[in-house]
């Protein structure tokens, strides 16, 4: 920055780098060849970086056949030429269920791409409109793998940019030609390519010395990565057996298995029956257990609670499965299996599984994943009541040291968690239903994963409602409304406020009745309707009154603040927000101390009083939290004070810096800021 002079103090905020994406998976241990199709994937990159447009590849081929080992080989290979990132999504095509919804998925990258939640479009079309916005002008690369349809793949193609993309399926999207798509079948191995794949599993010397063995188990596999390695690892942790033995049981697989219609599926399913055979059987186990995994992977704590056995025995099993290619750790400790390798571990649970045993596991896995919601919540947010029994039961499951590590574990969690949530209420386990619901309430408050809200909390009102819960109904109804009032429908907000106030006063439940009132005042400031607001604030405080909670009886003192300043009466609100102020220590609630003084500048300011010293010390608070977007608006407010100071310079910098944070995190007040200050939004604001 270059000035000739300066009025005025100079303040510099510096907030790290906005991390790049880097989401492929690692690629396989035993990549082999495909030297000509890495060639081709190479000449698409050249052909994107020197057009500057985006390069769609799409990797055509059966199942087993090693189209996203190609893929992801490549693109770690080519990481560097891709200077703005890598993105990848599992569309699961092929898995059991429905495909995965595009809008889900731009969800995800727009949230990779620093994108603020709450400015994320509610419908598809308008995300993949923003999804071309903020990849416009970028080279990066994305991995759609496992591609149902050229329709879901459209929705998913980056802006102008030098991009490349690729799209894996077992299907051939003639659709994606219009869209300047290449077609790349990739086909099984040649012989002495499958051949030396098998020779990298075993040791060059056991694979030579056993030559024609060899040859045939590469026939019997199919020439099929897949196949070759699920058949060849159990024989590399068993020095002694024979290629021979091996090639002589998978004949006599085929040969059982010769109803099955496709070569390919002969070939990998007969592979994976042998390589199980050879298994331990805590690996067998687990193995049959991962069947029961709704998600699109798991740790090792949650394979913990299908085997009813300790971390260590369950690790080992992992280890086993990994190294035989029947699972494989994509990130530190979590795991996923191919889609082939998913539906043949369910095979098997359905026919070698008792139903005891089945539904043993079941309740392991689903007492896990409440208990380690629960725990991760009450760290998130000690403070906040709940309902749930579990809330008050002794809890296993995972343990949080602190706020990030229970963050951290609900994202990494949430998509198996949703789909348990799906599979409680399907199998009739309510209870597990809409408890799961209520331990996600934090996690979606911060990180506006609307989508998934709507979704699951639809889900919880729907088997309270069968468990005839009253109390149960209000707490899902609650957190619908508040969804609908953070995507700035207040109207429809207060009609679920209402319907919960309705259920909670039938139910009996005090403190459930002034958690409504709180929700329907919010839903009135939102209207601008303070007076109505400070009323249903009053009746909650004298709730948490008589209820002797003073937790409670500061928040709603915070809320009557915001309702006084918004009606004018500053003496009011400044005594409501210092009430709040007296309960709200920095130590026990940094958050809510935060958000109390924030209220109160932004009190002094429209009383033309100083706000500064509360909004200093909220700056400091948010900057210490990693609260961005809390910093970005405390600036806002120090550029309207120097602006009715005069100081220019200093309005332009804190505006500077508020634009800078919301055009990071993708915030549509970016734009307004850009035009206050006569410059347009950073680029990736787009």
């Amino acid at each position: 920055m270059q000035a000739g002079s300066v009025h005025g103090d100079v303040h510099v905020y510096s907030h790290p780098a906005p991390e790049t994406p880097h989401q492929i998976p690692l690629p396989p241990r035993h990549f082999t060849d495909r030297e000509s199709e890495l060639d081709r994937l190479e000449t698409a990159a050249d052909a994107a970086r020197r057009e500057g447009r985006p390069q769609i590849v799409v990797l055509g081929g059966p199942g087993g056949v090693g189209k996203t080992a190609l893929a992801t080989s490549f693109l770690h290979i080519a990481a560097d030429g891709f200077p703005d990132g890598l993105l990848y999504a599992d569309l699961r095509g092929f898995a059991q269920g429905a495909p995965l919804d595009p809008g889900g998925v731009l969800d995800g990258f727009l949230r990779a791409l620093h994108t603020d939640p709450a400015g994320i479009a509610l419908d598809t079309a308008g995300r993949a409109a923003q999804f071309r916005s903020r990849t416009a002008g970028r080279s990066m690369a994305f991995l759609l793998d496992s591609a149902a349809s050229a329709a879901q793949v459209r929705l998913l193609l980056p802006g102008a940019g030098a991009h490349v993309v690729l799209v894996t399926t077992r299907l051939r999207p003639a659709g994606l030609a219009a869209d300047g798509a290449a077609f790349m079948e990739v086909s099984p191995l040649a012989d002495a390519a499958a051949a030396h794949l098998v020779e990298r599993v075993l040791g060059t010397d056991r694979a030579r010395g056993e030559e024609e063995a060899v040859r045939r188990l590469v026939v019997l596999c199919g020439r099929l990565p897949l196949a070759l390695c699920a058949a060849a690892s159990p024989l590399a942790l068993r020095p002694r057996q024979s290629v021979a033995r091996l090639a002589d049981r998978l004949a006599d697989e085929r040969r059982r298995l010769d109803r099955l219609r496709k070569e390919e599926e002969l070939s990998v399913r007969a592979a994976l029956d042998a390589s199980y055979a050879a298994l331990s059987e805590p690996a067998r186990r687990l193995y049959r257990g991962l069947g029961h995994i709704g998600g699109p992977d798991t740790a090792l704590p949650a394979m913990a609670a299908l085997l009813g056995a300790s971390p260590d025995e369950t690790e080992e099993a992992a280890d086993e499965l990994v190294a035989a290619h029947l699972l494989e750790e994509h990130a530190s400790g979590r795991f996923r299996q191919h889609d082939l390798n998913r539906l043949h571990s369910r095979r098997l649970l359905e026919d070698r599984e008792a139903a005891s045993r089945r539904r043993g596991a079941r309740e392991r896995l689903s007492g896990h994943y409440l208990d380690s919601a629960v725990n991760a919540d009450l760290v998130l947010n000690p403070g906040r009541w709940h309902l749930g029994p579990r809330y008050f039961a002794e809890r296993r499951g995972e343990s949080f040291t602190d706020r990030a590590a229970a963050l951290a574990w609900l994202e990494a969690e949430l998509a198996n968690l949703r789909a348990w949530i799906a599979a409680s209420y399907a199998e009739g386990r309510h209870e597990t239903a809409w408890q799961l619901c209520e331990a996600l309430r934090n996690l979606f408050t911060l990180r506006r994963h609307f989508d998934a809200w709507g979704e699951t909390y639809g889900t919880g009102l729907a088997a309270a409602r069968t468990l005839g819960d009253p109390a149960a109904q209000a707490f899902m109804l609650e957190g619908l409304g508040a969804r609908r009032l953070y995507r700035g429908e207040a109207a429809a907000a207060r009609e679920r406020s209402r319907a919960a106030l309705e259920l909670w006063t039938r139910a009996g439940h005090q403190l459930g009745r002034a958690s409504a009132l709180e929700d329907l005042g919010v839903a009135e400031l939102a209207m601008g309707a303070p007076a109505a607001a400070a009323e249903h604030f009053a009746w909650a405080l004298r709730i948490h009154r008589r209820l002797g909670r003073r937790r409670g009886m500061a928040l709603m003192r915070r809320r009557l603040g915001e309702a006084a300043r918004d009606r004018g009466d500053h003496a009011a609100a400044a005594k409501h927000f210092q009430q709040a102020l007296d309960f709200f220590t920095e130590s026990a609630e940094p958050y809510m101390r935060l958000r109390t003084l924030v209220g109160l500048g932004a009190d002094r300011l429209a009383a033309g009083t100083d706000a500064r010293a509360p909004l200093t010390e909220a700056l400091r608070i948010a900057t210490g939290l990693g609260a961005d977007a809390e910093v970005a608006n405390i600036q806002v407010l120090l550029a309207d004070i120097a602006a009715a100071e005069g100081r220019a310079a200093d309005e332009f910098a804190a505006l500077s810096t508020a634009l800078s944070i919301y055009s990071r995190l993708g915030a549509p007040q970016a734009a307004e800021i850009g035009r206050r200050i006569g410059s347009p939004p950073p680029h990736g604001n787009r």
